[in-house]
């Protein structure tokens, strides 16, 4: 297993990102419409039929199934969540058959069954389990959960994916140092140790075979915090130089809060994307603008890509980053990363 790490990428996309791409530029068009429009490759800030009007992405991204959790209920880990200084992390965790979701899903599918059972342990903290991610009859959480800092499941996958949105809480420290300790994965392909203190940022795709792959977002969501969540969907590449996008706009806690759809190409010698977002309902709520890298790792993501959303006034509202995977055949390929709303 290769834990794939992306921070050279990612500080090289962020320069282009701030430099080469003249993100927000002012003044008119001379077409009656604000100049600033030119920049999102031809999204505008109109509302749209819900999830655009395809019915294929409302299908495929009907929102996550909630969990229950007894263990919120335990005084061990209210004590925890209630504690001044505690942090707190949302993490979501796909694997399976990534590319594939329920509307391209065939019985000709040439994906064995294959076993994701598998477990997580905090050292230093709580976890509890906010949303089930396309669990099917016969995957589920081992009930009852005794301790706090554990949790196992049973999953099985073949066509599609399987998943889980995990909330974690470290208790404050008494130093000034760095959160301690380890999130540990174990599952039959994916086994890992990932830094407590690397949650507030995290994300990682690991690649063992066309039916067979584990992503990875973790981000800082403190209920106090500026909104945050993650992005899902399906990355289609059209040509080695562009392709587009559709997907899920998720609240920190797994909740739907709308779709995304885009595209990215290279234009004046950049590579740049565009694209919007818009609630469940249709109502509009972003234009987006970034950029997109490639990489080259044969067991991790094809590329990266991260920018910022604006609202219908242009005003910066948010940033956006993650990881996406470009699929041979007829499947679309996949994206998964995090957002972040800026606030005063």
């Amino acid at each position: 297993m290769k834990v794939t790490l992306f921070l050279a990428a990612l500080l090289t996309a962020g320069i282009v990102l701030l430099s080469g791409c003249e993100l927000f530029d002012s003044g008119e068009s001379g077409t009656g419409q604000p100049a600033e429009l030119s920049q999102y490759g031809g999204f505008t800030t109109s509302d749209e039929a819900p999830g655009f009007g395809d019915a294929g992405l409302l299908a495929d991204y009907a929102g996550d199934d909630e969990f229950e959790d007894e263990m919120e209920d335990d005084p061990r880990v209210r004590n925890t969540m209630n504690r001044s200084g505690a942090r707190h992390y949302a993490l979501r965790m796909v694997w399976g058959n990534l590319e594939t979701r329920d509307s391209n899903v065939t019985a000709e599918s040439d994906c064995p069954v294959t076993d994701w059972s598998g477990s997580v342990e905090v050292d230093d903290g709580v976890l509890i389990v906010k949303r089930l991610i396309r669990f099917d009859p016969g995957d589920y959480i081992v009930r009852p959960r005794k301790d706090p800092h554990g949790v196992e499941w049973v999953s099985y996958t073949k066509d599609h994916v399987d998943g889980i949105l995990f909330k974690i809480v470290v208790p404050p420290h008494t130093s000034t140092d760095a959160v301690d300790g380890f999130l540990r994965i174990s599952t039959p392909f994916y086994n890992g140790s990932i830094p407590l203190a690397s949650l507030e940022d995290y994300r990682e795709l690991v690649i063992y075979d066309a039916c067979n792959k584990i992503s990875i977002v973790a981000t800082a969501a403190k209920p106090s915090d500026c909104p945050k969540g993650f992005l899902e969907g399906g990355w289609i590449a059209d040509s080695d130089t562009s392709g587009h996008f559709r997907g899920a706009w998720i609240g920190a806690e797994g909740g739907l809060m709308g779709y995304l759809k885009g595209n990215y190409e290279i234009r004046d010698g950049h590579r740049v994307l565009y694209g919007k977002w818009i609630t469940e309902s249709g109502n509009f709520r972003g234009l987006l603008r970034g950029t997109w890298s490639p990489l080259r790792d044969e067991d991790g993501p094809d590329g990266i890509f991260e920018g910022r959303w604006v609202n219908a006034a242009f005003t910066v509202m948010g940033v956006f980053k993650g990881h996406y995977h470009i699929s041979e055949g007829d499947t679309s390929g996949f994206f998964h990363g995090r957002w972040k709303k800026n606030c005063r």
